[in-house]
Order: structure tokens, then C-alpha cells, then sequence
């Protein structure tokens, strides 16, 4: 009887990897087109460089998540694992959204800077 749990919970590992490779390439189109777009709006490198840092650690996490998710042993286990994963990304995701409107103000201040020198 434990045994199908577990098979259960490798599988849903190993869908959970399946689907974060492809928000992975999905990802890495998104950012090639940011880095193409610098060209014209400058001021959004900071932007894409804080993006692309937030975007590796959530896909970190999730790699994590579905790590530990392939190995739970029985659904108190799978519980659990997924209530600290939901724990962890609220905590990264307010952190990554401080971050980010930081350098947002931090451009915005700059460009009007710019603007009000000339």
C-alpha cells in the first residue's frame, strides 16, 4: 500500500520537472528578447538583470520543490512539502517585489535626473 503513494509522488516530481523546463525555455526566449530591446530602452538593464535574478531563484526553488515532492513518503509528507514550498515563495516573491520597486525608483529617479540636467 505505501508503495503506490510513492509512485504517485515521483510521478508528480517528475511532472513538476517537466512543466518548470519548459517555463524554463519559456524563460530564456522572454530574457534573449529583453537583452535585444536594451538597444532602444537603456534603462532596462537593471531591470532585466533584477528580472533574470528573480526568474533563477524562483526556477530554483521550484527545482527544489519538485525534488522533494518526488519523495515524499506518504500524503502528511506531501502536505508539508508543499506548505513550505507555498511558505518559501510568499517570503521570495515579497522580497523580489521590494527589490524590484527599489530599481524601479532608482531608474525612475535617474531618467528625471537626466531630464532636468539638460
Amino acid at each position: 500500500m505505501n508503495e503506490k503513494p510513492q509512485g504517485l509522488f515521483r510521478e508528480l516530481g517528475a511532472a513538476a520537472d517537466e512543466t518548470i523546463e519548459q517555463i524554463r525555455g519559456a524563460e530564456e526566449n522572454y530574457f534573449r528578447f529583453l537583452q535585444r530591446t536594451e538597444i532602444y530602452f537603456p534603462w532596462i538593464v537593471g531591470l532585466n538583470d533584477r528580472l533574470q535574478s528573480c526568474a533563477d531563484q524562483n526556477i530554483a526553488i521550484a527545482f527544489e520543490f519538485a525534488d522533494r515532492l518526488s519523495k515524499a513518503k506518504d500524503f502528511q509528507d506531501l502536505a508539508r512539502i508543499e506548505t513550505e514550498f507555498i511558505m518559501t515563495s510568499a517570503q521570495y516573491f515579497a522580497e523580489q517585489a521590494k527589490d524590484f520597486a527599489e530599481e524601479s525608483c532608482k531608474i525612475a529617479a535617474d531618467s528625471v535626473r537626466k531630464i532636468l540636467s539638460h
